[in-house]
């Protein structure tokens, strides 16, 4: 297969439905592709959708990265994790500086590979119902959780999951997780598919540094990009591939992600 070649202006998105694959035969093909650690993990799992969603995730990571490296293969991959658990390619096999962020949420997962190592996505079913003012007013900032009440009600979920899904791709991209607590950063819309954020005095960034994306990802699921790019080039593209099984990847580009910040 040849290669993919990814520029820095560029992110990949890689996307599955759990619903495609059944846990016996992936289990009976990859399982042994599995870390030890990730195999403990698998095995403390009781239910099999947890299992599925583990293991399809980390199929996904591999077969996308030997398809940027061909020259290791999808079971040979090394991965470390920093100490808020973010995981990334092992120092050793990434010559080609390569990054990358993995999400999953009901049935989907997604995956980002980028040159840029602060990367973050995140994917949620968006129908599923919430709190609305009881999470945002403990989570976000005191300006999105009035923008999200000051909403009719018909409309206040949809706003909840773009600003869930941004926070969750920010936090995921710095790699700290809920260290960072999501009420120090904000984001507003100005309008015209931009997004902006604002940190307050207590969270030492920069919006100059950083990119962000947004799209209604399928039905009924919204997904959220983070970049920091830094006083690099921009990010100027979002390419979306699809794996359609575990011995063939089509190369299916078809847009740019519509709402991005700057």
């Amino acid at each position: 297969m040849k290669e993919i070649h990814i520029e820095e202006t560029q992110i990949h998105l890689w996307h599955i439905d759990q619903v495609d694959f059944d846990l016996p035969s992936l289990a009976g093909e990859c399982l042994s592709w599995l870390s030890d650690s990730e195999l403990r993990r698998y095995q403390r799992y009781q239910f099999d959708r947890h299992r599925k969603q583990l293991l399809l995730g980390r199929v996904l990571m591999r077969i996308a990265l030997s398809s940027y490296d061909s020259s290791i293969a999808p079971a040979s991959w090394k991965f470390s994790q920093n100490e808020f658990g973010k995981p990334a390619i092992s120092a050793e096999q990434n010559s080609s500086s390569l990054y990358f962020n993995l999400s999953h949420s009901s049935q989907k997962a997604v995956l980002a590979i980028s040159r840029h190592e602060d990367i973050g996505v995140d994917i949620e079913l968006s129908t599923k119902p919430r709190r609305i003012a009881e999470i945002a007013q403990r989570y976000f900032s005191a300006a999105e959780t009035a923008a999200i009440l000051s909403l009719p009600v018909g409309q206040q979920q949809d706003r909840f999951y773009d600003l869930w899904t941004l926070k969750e791709a920010y936090i995921k991209a710095c790699g700290l997780g809920l260290a960072i607590p999501l009420q120090q950063f904000s984001y507003s819309f100005p309008g015209s598919g931009e997004i902006a954020i604002e940190f307050d005095a207590r969270r030492d960034d920069s919006q100059q540094a950083w990119q962000f994306w947004q799209c209604d990802a399928r039905p009924d699921y919204k997904l959220a990009l983070a970049v920091r790019t830094g006083s690099a080039k921009d990010v100027e593209e979002v390419v979306n591939w699809q794996l359609d099984d575990l011995e063939r990847i089509s190369e299916r580009q078809t847009r740019i992600l519509g709402s991005k910040s700057r």
